[in-house]
């Protein structure tokens, strides 16, 4: 991990991109941002999906049936552990009152204090070569496009493998918004990307295979009616919600608005 953590170091600093996407959180950690529960969805889709479910449903009448505690196993060398996520976790039961604090203990624990000897050996060898002062000025998406380069991509290839929820592919705010993708330059069309997928990576069969989810799932834009929003994303959907504004000024104004200061996280419906 010292080692690939100085081949990353050495090709950042010699400007040389790298053909390989990483998940957010990586970059989090390049960063010392701390990882929250949405980041799971970039490494395990159906166990994110689960974290949702227990933060937006009362669990009351359900808490013996889920048997949840705070602890998580850990196969180790083919032998069974149980780690706790705080002292006495493997005697503490997940309740209504206690399920957000079970959340952020255990993404700290399968993204970061799980694999923090590894984390460690990888920054280490990182920044001996890019201190990591240097880097802290970026955010997690900028870092990736600082070393991933700016992606290649095609705005007829997206337009025709995309899905619309109450719009209609000839509603005019439609034709304005892909008339804004086109005059949009590159780094702009990165961080549309990112906004709402998620990743500034574009399959190798192009847009018609945009992963979502661990399954394919076409990229969307979906009707929003206020007009005084900006637009959001739901990035495990590949999902964005574009509200129908009266110009194309101001959804060109908007959506740059967007892109820009609001892929810190993502929206989950």
């Amino acid at each position: 991990f010292r080692f690939a953590g100085i081949i990353m170091g050495l090709s950042l600093y010699h400007h040389n991109v790298i053909n390989i996407h990483f998940t957010k959180s990586f970059y989090k950690h390049i960063l010392g941002i701390p990882s929250d529960y949405t980041d799971v969805q970039s490494i395990d889709p159906g166990y994110a999906n689960s974290l949702q479910w227990l933060l937006d449903n009362d669990i009351s009448e359900f808490e013996q049936d889920l048997g949840l505690t705070f602890s998580e196993d850990q196969v180790v060398l083919g032998e069974n552990r149980v780690v706790e996520l705080k002292q006495g976790g493997a005697s503490i039961a997940v309740t209504e009152q206690n399920k957000a604090e079970y959340v952020e203990l255990v993404t700290e624990y399968k993204m970061t204090s799980g694999i923090r000897p590894q984390i460690n050996s990888f920054l280490e060898g990182f920044n001996t070569i890019i201190p990591a002062s240097l880097v802290a000025i970026f955010s997690e998406n900028e870092l990736e496009l600082l070393m991933c380069g700016i992606p290649h991509i095609d705005p007829e290839d997206w337009q025709m493998n995309t899905c619309y929820q109450n719009y209609d592919p000839t509603d005019q705010v439609i034709g304005w918004f892909w008339e804004v993708v086109r005059e949009f330059p590159p780094e702009n069309r990165a961080l549309l990307l990112q906004f709402t997928t998620g990743s500034s990576k574009v399959p190798l069969g192009g847009f018609a295979g945009l992963q979502g989810s661990g399954e394919i799932v076409p990229f969307t834009i979906s009707k929003m009616h206020d007009v005084t929003k900006l637009p959001t994303a739901s990035t495990c959907f590949n999902l964005l919600k574009l509200p129908s504004y009266k110009s194309k000024e101001t959804l060109h104004t908007m959506l740059k608005v967007a892109i820009k200061y609001g892929a810190e996280g993502f929206d989950f419906v």
